[in-house]
């Protein structure tokens, strides 16, 4: 142990003279390299910050635009399907317009038919008998 007490006293210029040298180019390295590429990471990753955001940006719009032009179409469909079922309303009054019309014929028809019985009865009763 006292080999090397001795030794670092005897060499403790030149250790302190290498120590300071490496701690100047570790300082020279630190400015010079490490921090500069810090700094570019940061920006690097500030421009990528800011691209992310810009991108959410364009969905939330083009979100927003779609789902506007969705409501628009379902407005659309709301109004056809309101023509339709005014229609499947009108469609059903004409059904039953035509199944009281039908009824209604039928008894026209038997009408005429007891009419006409009635009046082959009247013209054989009123005809001269034989």
């Amino acid at each position: 142990m006292r080999k090397i007490w001795r030794w670092t006293q005897d060499n403790a210029g030149p250790i302190t003279v290498t120590l300071a040298v490496l701690g100047g180019f570790a300082a020279i390295i630190q400015f010079s390299v490490v921090r500069p590429m810090q700094q570019g990471f940061t920006a690097v990753n500030q421009r990528i910050d800011d691209q992310i955001r810009y991108i959410d940006q364009r969905f939330d719009d083009q979100d927003r635009s779609i789902n506007q032009r969705f409501d628009a179409v379902n407005q659309r469909f709301d109004a056809v399907n309101q023509r339709f079922d005014a229609q499947d309303r009108r469609i059903e009054d004409l059904v039953r317009d035509v199944s009281e019309l039908r009824k209604l014929n039928d008894r026209v028809i038997r009408n005429e038919t007891r009419i006409d019985t009635l009046t082959e009865q009247l013209q054989t009763a009123d005809a001269p008998s034989p």
